[in-house]
């Protein structure tokens, strides 16, 4: 192409000479192009020209980014959290392990996850990157019923988490950010939420966990579009999901899944009353 553009140049140059009655038009013509600190050519990619020192914000610097707005959200006013038990951050840790552990091929990055459970009654869980996953008091209380469904809303989390799978926004730091902002950076279209889910429930899975139970959390959602709507952002939505998560599992019940724990374990329904005791 700039060989092209070069020829045509010249061709213009030699055969398309323009009159000398029009010498001070054609002067200023090479005054503007010589002005220009770029030229660009036809097929090849625009450059951008931003000053000394800059450079385009790599998936290092977008994960710091994202990650470091926890520390806004946390000090924000409206922002509560429960202090939790030793044996309940012990619990959370497991499960966040056996996750991850279980695959490792999966998590390139990700070696471990803190989990925060916020005072709030509304049913919420979302995630920034470095590990950094929320779930909210109400959520726990109110909806988790089995250890399979808690295994479900981390494994999608992690996903999230590993894969820096969030709008590409940059926020610039005002000191406080409040529940809404944050969770507008954890909204993404249909397309890409599906890819996510398919992804957690084979970490589910391969964790040893019930993989019903994941369609079982998008339903307890659908049921309960009200309560779920600050965290969902469209009712319709997920419907959406539902339905066609559905259709995916339907597709892949023909495939082979290890041996799936039926019951939830001890330590887990001592979790869950160590949340509902705090809250008394």
């Amino acid at each position: 192409m700039k060989s092209q553009t070069k020829f045509n140049i010249q061709h213009s140059y030699y055969f398309n000479k323009p009159p000398l009655t029009s010498g001070g038009c054609y002067f200023l013509l090479l005054l503007l192009l010589s002005a220009c600190s770029t030229f660009k050519i036809p097929g090849k990619k625009k450059e951008k020209s931003l000053g000394d020192g800059y450079s385009v914000m790599s998936s290092q610097d977008f994960a710091d980014h994202l990650a470091s707005l926890k520390k806004g959200f946390l000090i924000t006013p409206e922002t509560k959290t429960l202090e939790l038990s030793a044996p309940s951050k012990k619990y959370l840790q497991w499960v966040t392990n056996e996750i991850i552990s279980n695959n490792e091929i999966f998590f390139k990055d990700l070696k471990s996850a803190s989990i925060t459970v916020l005072d709030s009654d509304a049913p919420l869980h979302f995630s920034l990157p470095k590990g950094e996953l929320f779930i909210s008091r109400g959520l726990i209380e109110k909806y988790i019923k089995h250890e399979s469904m808690l295994v479900s809303i981390l494994a999608y989390e992690l996903v999230r988490s590993e894969n820096l799978l969030y709008p590409k926004h940059t926020i610039v730091p005002v000191g406080y950010l409040p529940l809404e902002r944050i969770l507008l950076l954890n909204r993404l279209v249909l397309e890409e939420k599906m890819e996510i889910h398919k992804w957690a429930y084979y970490l589910t899975v391969r964790s040893g966990f019930d993989g019903e139970y994941y369609l079982s959390w998008l339903q307890t959602q659908n049921r309960n579009t009200a309560d779920f709507i600050l965290q969902v952002g469209d009712a319709n939505l997920i419907n959406r999901e539902e339905s066609l998560f559905k259709a995916f599992l339907i597709k892949s019940s023909d495939e082979e899944n290890p041996l799936a724990k039926k019951n939830s374990s001890k330590t887990f329904y001592t979790f869950i009353n160590s949340i509902r005791d705090q809250n008394q």
